[in-house]
């Protein structure tokens, strides 16, 4: 694998935890350094195997464990010379909720990140609060940031001979997530609005997630005249006025809300009354262009995924498995998670 002599020591908590599982599985060597009781992510789990699978873990010293490593995955606190004084090689990557400057110790959670960043006030319905996404999702695109950091610093030592260091905000890594918001902000001076289950497109907007007889689909009436007669024959009487319709005259886009919702409430009872399975299979038969959502069971218990290899099974835990496969894989690093100091034995 490609990082298979790198020498990687992570001594994130939470944030930034990632990017050494990530640097693992490209297969670097990643040891977790932790002091006293180890770990306070330790106390959750489940979370800590998720984020820290792959990992070794050493309570050493770092005047130990710094001279013989490549390269330091950290949160603020250390002092970026003294690392250096140990090791003018080393690449210092440092992942912090906010880089230098007046936010620099403002308390965070991904939380707050995820709200600063405009990312919540797109998510949810337009009547009610905000939404984040589930887990951490915050600190996993900092993470990724670093990752791509560790790497560009990692070439950057290779044709130079120099260490690095190099700070990430996970602030600003979500703000790189939600490319559509500050792009308009900053040409038109408007906040996004939250839509909730509409596509708006045009002067409307269109339904996406429509609940049918065992869970949920996703589709929407489009301009696409071939996929909007396809619904009709499928739906037979029951289009209603939707058979009416000369889908090559009109711009759905365009139509007014309430002429929408009339059609809507067609496609509605058509769904109630069918399978997400029924419905896929006519999709797939009629170009109908629909997608059923997997809950959480259904996705740990696909086949489909299975045979692709998404799982694997950590100290009897079901976690994702292998962020990437490629042709020119070593075997998968260890999915084992750490106990403390098991290096030091």
């Amino acid at each position: 694998m490609m990082l298979q002599s790198l020498t990687v020591l992570d001594l994130t908590s939470g944030l930034g935890a990632i990017a050494g599982r990530m640097l693992a599985e490209l297969g670097a060597t990643v040891t977790k350094v932790e002091a006293g009781a180890g770990d306070p992510q330790r106390a959750d789990a489940p979370a800590f195997a998720a984020w820290n699978h792959g990992k070794r873990s050493s309570t050493a010293d770092l005047a130990t464990l710094v001279p013989q490593a490549d390269m330091v995955i950290r949160n603020p606190g250390l002092d970026h010379a003294a690392l250096l004084a140990l090791n003018p090689r080393l690449i210092d990557v440092v992942l912090a909720p906010f880089l230098p400057g007046p936010n620099r110790n403002r308390p965070e959670t991904d939380l707050t990140l995820m709200a600063r960043s405009g990312l919540m006030a797109i998510v949810g319905d337009p009547d009610r609060a905000p939404l984040t996404m589930p887990g951490e999702q915050a600190h996993a695109l900092g993470g990724i940031q670093a990752v791509i950091a560790a790497l560009t610093a990692l070439r950057h030592r290779r044709a130079t001979g120099k260490g690095q260091l190099v700070e990430v905000s996970a602030y600003q890594a979500a703000v790189l997530a939600n490319y559509r918001e500050p792009l308009t902000w900053e040409w038109t001076g408007r906040v996004g609005a939250r839509t909730g289950n509409l596509l708006v497109r045009g002067a409307s907007g269109v339904r996406q997630v429509w609940r049918c007889k065992d869970g949920f689909v996703t589709w929407a009436l489009v301009d696409n005249p071939p996929m909007m007669r396809g619904m009709v024959t499928v739906m037979g009487d029951a289009a209603g006025p939707l058979a009416e319709v000369d889908w090559n005259a009109i711009l759905v886009a365009d139509t007014p809300r309430p002429v929408l919702e009339a059609w809507e409430a067609r496609v509605e009872a058509f769904f109630l009354e069918r399978t997400r399975a029924e419905l896929g299979e006519l999709s797939a038969r009629h170009g109908l262009g629909l997608s059923w959502i997997d809950a959480p069971a259904d996705v740990l218990a696909s086949p489909h995924l299975a045979a692709r290899g998404l799982w694997r099974e950590v100290d009897g835990m079901k976690l994702p498995g292998r962020l990437w496969v490629s042709s020119l894989d070593a075997p998968a690093p260890s999915g084992h998670v750490p106990g403390l100091g098991e290096e030091d034995a």
